[in-house]
C-alpha cells in the first residue's frame, strides 16, 4: 500500500461515526456522535439534528422530562479545563459556569447543575444554580454524581479509604454528605434518583463476582433488590450492569465481552455485540450498538420487530474470537484477525487503558484501522480489567506493573502462534504497559508503539491534580514511592532493544509530557532506535476525528517502515 492510500484509508475508518444512546428528551433520542468529524449531542426526531456547539467531553445523562440538557467541554486545547454549557431541543445554547477546572462528572434538574471537580489542591462536590457556583463538599479523589432531583444528590466514589471498595453518598445543599454501603468491602456505583430512592448497582450478594440493582430508600436508608417478572435476566446470570432505567424497567446486562437488553427481566433479540446506551419510549426501546467489526447503528425494538433508526458505513474487516489465555490466571482475549493480512503475518498486542477498562466486543477507534491495514490483533483483558467482576477488576491495585505485564507478555506467547512477527500497542495506561513490557521483557517484541504513556509514575504524582494524586494512590494503595520508581518504565530505558514510536499530545493533563521527554533523552543516551512524535495543541482525550488522525497516523507510519 502507497503511502498516499494508507492515508486515504485512516481517514476513511476514523470518520466512520460512532454512536451512543444517552437516553431521551421529550420522546426524543438524544445521542453522543462523531458525526460532521467531532464529538457531539444530537437527537433523533423526524431526522437526526445536531444540538451542540462545540466538541463534548463530558455529557450529562439527559432528562426525559425536560426540553434541555448539560455538557462539560474543554476550554484550553485539551489540558481538560472545563466550562459546562446549556443546549435546548431548540438549539439554543449558552455558557453555565467556568468553573476553571477538571470535571470529572455531571448531572443536572430542572433547577440546578452538580458536578464534581478537581483542582491541584482538592476534589469536591459543586452546584450550579442561576449561574453561581457554590462548593458543598469536599471529596476523596475520584468521586462521581451521578443524579440530582431537588434537593439530592447521588454519587459513589472510594469513600472509605479501601480503594478495593466503593461506597455510595447522598448529599444536601447544605453540604450534609451521607456515606452508604450495603456490605463493608462490596463495590457501589450510583444510577439515579427517583421519587424517595435511589438506584444503584452493586455486588454486595455475590462480592467480588457479580453485580445487580438495588433500590435504597433515601430517608430510612434501607435498600432492596430490584426484582423483574420475566426470567431471561436470572437465567442470563449477568456479570455486570451497564444501565438501568427505573420507571420503564429496561437493564442493560453484560459478561465476557458483550452485552444483552433485558425489558421488565425479558431479552430483546439483538445482534451480538456491545450494547453503549438504551432508553425506552412508549412501547419501543431505542440502543447503540456496535461490534470490533462492525460499527455503530442505532436500533429501535418494540418487543418483536428489530429495526435500523440510524445506519453507518458497512466496513469488512475481518473476524473475531474470544478466548482465555493462560497466564498465573486465565486472561479473558480477543482475538481480531485481517480480512486481507500482511505477509509476513503481523500481530499486534494492543493493551487497553484505565487499567480499569477493557477490550470488549464493541468498535475500537484504535484498533480497526490495524485491521484495515492487516494486522492481527490480540486484546487481552490482563487483571485490573473491568467486566469480570470486581476482586478481577482489582488485582492490580498495589500491583500496577506486576501480574498485568506477566498477562500481556503472556498474550504475546499466544500471538507468536498465530503469526510470525509480534509488537505491542497501548494508548494511556496502555503506552505505559507497552514501555515496560519493551523494558522489563526487552526480548519478547519486535516493535512498539506507546501513546500517551506514563514513563515515571514519581515525576506524574508531582505534576498531577488532586483526582489524579488520588488515582496514583489507589493503584499503588498509597505513596508508595518505592514502588512507584520499580514499575517505572524510565527505570528500563536502557533495556529496550525493539524499534519504539512514542507518540504524545503536547497538552496532557492526565499523562503529561515533561517525564516522556526524560524517558526519551534516555534512550537517546543508549543509543536506541525511536521515533517521537509530539503532536500540539493536544490532550489526552480525542474530541476530532483529526486529533485521531494526529495519533493514529504516525503509528500507521512506523509500521508500513517496519513492513511494508
Amino acid at each position: 500500500m502507497e503511502y498516499s492510500q494508507l492515508v486515504k484509508s485512516l481517514e476513511e475508518v476514523v470518520n466512520i461515526p460512532v454512536y451512543a444512546v444517552l437516553g431521551s428528551l421529550k420522546q426524543n433520542v438524544v445521542f453522543l456522535s462523531t458525526l460532521q468529524g467531532e464529538s457531539n449531542i444530537s437527537v433523533i426526531s423526524k431526522e437526526v439534528i445536531r444540538l451542540t456547539n462545540k466538541p463534548v467531553a463530558i455529557p450529562a445523562l439527559p432528562k426525559k422530562e425536560l426540553d434541555f440538557l448539560v455538557y462539560a467541554f474543554d476550554t484550553q486545547k485539551g489540558k481538560e479545563i472545563h466550562s459546562l454549557n446549556v443546549v435546548t431541543l431548540k438549539g439554543e445554547e449558552y455558557e453555565a459556569v467556568s468553573p476553571q477546572m477538571r470535571v470529572i462528572s455531571l448531572a443536572y434538574d430542572q433547577k440546578r447543575i452538580a458536578f464534581v471537580g478537581s483542582s491541584l489542591q482538592e476534589t469536591a462536590l459543586y452546584v450550579v444554580e442561576h449561574g453561581k457556583l457554590s462548593k458543598l463538599a469536599t471529596l476523596p479523589p475520584f468521586s462521581f454524581v451521578s443524579d440530582i432531583q431537588g434537593d439530592l444528590i447521588l454519587g459513589s466514589g472510594w469513600l472509605k479509604g479501601n480503594p478495593k471498595s466503593h461506597e455510595l453518598f447522598i448529599a444536601n445543599l447544605s453540604g450534609e454528605l451521607k456515606v452508604f454501603t450495603p456490605k463493608q468491602g462490596s463495590n457501589n456505583y450510583a444510577v439515579s434518583l427517583s421519587g424517595e430512592y435511589a438506584h444503584f448497582v452493586s455486588d454486595c450478594e455475590n462480592l467480588g463476582e457479580s453485580y445487580w440493582v438495588y433500590a435504597l430508600d433515601t430517608k430510612s436508608m434501607n435498600y432492596q433488590r430490584v426484582e423483574f417478572s420475566q426470567k431471561d435476566v436470572y437465567q442470563y446470570n449477568p456479570v455486570e450492569i451497564s444501565g438501568f432505567e427505573s420507571e420503564q424497567r429496561l437493564l442493560v446486562a453484560k459478561k465476557e465481552g458483550e452485552s444483552k437488553i433485558f425489558v421488565d427481566g425479558r431479552a430483546l433479540d439483538t445482534p451480538k455485540g456491545v450494547i453503549s446506551g438504551a432508553t425506552k419510549i412508549g412501547d419501543k426501546v431505542y440502543f447503540s450498538l456496535s461490534s470490533l467489526t462492525t460499527p455503530s447503528k442505532i436500533y429501535s425494538h418494540d418487543g418483536q420487530k428489530l429495526e435500523v433508526v440510524l445506519e453507518n458505513k458497512n466496513v469488512e474487516l475481518g473476524s473475531t474470537y474470544y478466548t482465555k489465555i493462560k497466564s498465573d490466571i486465565d486472561v479473558p482475549t480477543w482475538v481480531i484477525q485481517p480480512k486481507v493480512e500482511k505477509n509476513p503475518r503481523v500481530a499486534v498486542v494492543y493493551v487497553h487503558g484505565g487499567p480499569w477498562g477493557e477490550v470488549d466486543n464493541r468498535w475500537n477507534l484504535l484498533i480497526a484501522p490495524l485491521l484495515l491495514l492487516g494486522y492481527h490483533v490480540v486484546a487481552p483483558n490482563f487483571r485490573g480489567s473491568t467486566g469480570y467482576g470486581s476482586r478481577f477488576t482489582f488485582m492490580d491495585v498495589g500491583d500496577a506493573g506486576g501480574g498485568d505485564l506477566r498477562d500481556i507478555v503472556a498474550a504475546r506467547e499466544y500471538a507468536s502462534k498465530i503469526a510470525n512477527v509480534v509488537g505491542i500497542m497501548g494508548y494511556s495506561y496502555g503506552g505505559y504497559m507497552t514501555l515496560l513490557a519493551l523494558g522489563k521483557e526487552p526480548e519478547k517484541w519486535s516493535f512498539g508503539i506507546a501513546g500517551a504513556a506514563v514513563t515515571d509514575w514519581l515525576e506524574m504524582y508531582s505534576l498531577s491534580d488532586s483526582s489524579f494524586k488520588g488515582f496514583i494512590e489507589v493503584l499503588f494503595s498509597g505513596k508508595n514511592e518505592e514502588l512507584m520508581r520499580e514499575r517505572s518504565p524510565i527505570s528500563y530505558a536502557q533495556n529496550v532493544r525493539a524499534p519504539l514510536c512514542i507518540i504524545h499530545s503536547q497538552n496532557d493533563t492526565r499523562t503529561p509530557l515533561a517525564p516522556v521527554l526524560k524517558y526519551v533523552q534516555k534512550l537517546q543516551q543508549h543509543e536506541k532506535s525511536f521515533e517521537l512524535h509530539v503532536i500540539p495543541n493536544l490532550g489526552h482525550a480525542i474530541y476530532t476525528m483529526r486529533d485521531a488522525v494526529d495519533i493514529i497516523l504516525p503509528a500507521l507510519l512506523f509500521l508500513k517502515k517496519l513492513y511494508g
